[in-house]
């Protein structure tokens, strides 16, 4: 589980960290974060959950670390600029609490 919570604070801070600092995104350091966090995670829910549930985990998992998907969120001039602003201002609040 240590393992885990730490992998995810990684993540945390890469994510805000590729949006703060101009050109220093990198769709494939965050792909691989996210399914180092499945595994993690699999390994985890392991025992306690079905087949479908995993599948269910995968399906999450494949569409956030889709290179083409962190491009899209990623793009300077991209529709999805302010959501991405929302969801760094939310980890960056969970990173200040301690939270994650």
């Amino acid at each position: 589980m240590e393992k885990f919570k730490k992998k995810v604070h990684q993540l945390a801070m890469t994510v805000v960290s590729f949006h703060q600092v101009d050109y220093t995104f990198d769709r494939n350091v965050l792909s691989r974060l996210l399914n180092e966090c499945r595994e993690l995670l699999h390994g985890i829910i392991q025992r306690h959950l079905t087949a479908k549930s995993h599948g269910r985990v995968n399906n999450v998992f494949d569409h956030f670390s889709d290179c083409d998907f962190l491009a899209a969120l990623y793009n300077p001039f991209g529709k999805f600029k302010p959501h991405l602003q929302k969801l760094c201002d939310g980890i960056n609040k969970m990173l200040d609490e301690e939270n994650i």
